[in-house]
């Protein structure tokens, strides 16, 4: 992807936060980076493509890139505890607004849905490695998965640190009871 490519998808992440995914419409997004919608269209064919793009771009971002990094550990337990610390030094701000973004959009909902049996996936196997079976190390997958989630929700807000802190401790409590 070029610099330019990922600079557009950057920017529309940060657009995301500040102002909704009313923000992300290309008359908008070009007004805001003062540029022309050649610009745009030299990189998207379409507003959806542009959508399906940055949802990659997100995905590769928050996902593929934290679990490569947690993939640097031999131990199922040290790859979790590294998952945590990827999670910890990443801005994940875009997360809860492309949650909120996705129960008026189905396209959203889409990636969403991808995105998440990713993500418990790996927790699930990490969870097997450890010596559960399938369906427990599914259940712990997706409980902790959850538990990490709805703590990002609660006002006033929690640290993501601390967010990962509970939600670790919530599953390290249970893999001792199940194993």
């Amino acid at each position: 992807m070029s610099d330019a490519k990922q600079g557009w998808l950057a920017f529309a992440l940060k657009t995301l936060i500040s102002s909704g995914p009313d923000a992300l419409t290309i008359d908008r997004l070009c007004a805001r980076k003062k540029v022309t919608k050649g610009s745009f269209y030299h990189h998207f064919k379409n507003r959806q493509a542009f959508i399906d793009a940055l949802m990659t771009y997100w995905y590769e971002q928050a996902t593929t890139r934290l679990i490569a990094i947690a993939d640097t550990q031999p131990c199922p337990l040290t790859r979790l505890e590294r998952l945590d610390e990827a999670i910890a030094a990443t801005d994940i701000e875009a997360e809860l607004h492309i949650r909120a973004w996705a129960l008026k959009d189905a396209s959203i909902q889409h990636h969403l849905c991808t995105i998440d049996t990713q993500r418990q996936h790996y927790l699930k196997t990490c969870y097997l490695e450890l010596g559960l079976d399938q369906t427990r190390a599914e259940h712990l997958a997706t409980t902790s998965y959850a538990s990490f989630l709805g703590l990002q929700q609660l006002y006033p807000r929690l640290s993501v640190q601390d967010c990962l802190a509970l939600s670790s401790q919530q599953a390290k409590t249970q893999l001792k009871e199940l194993l």
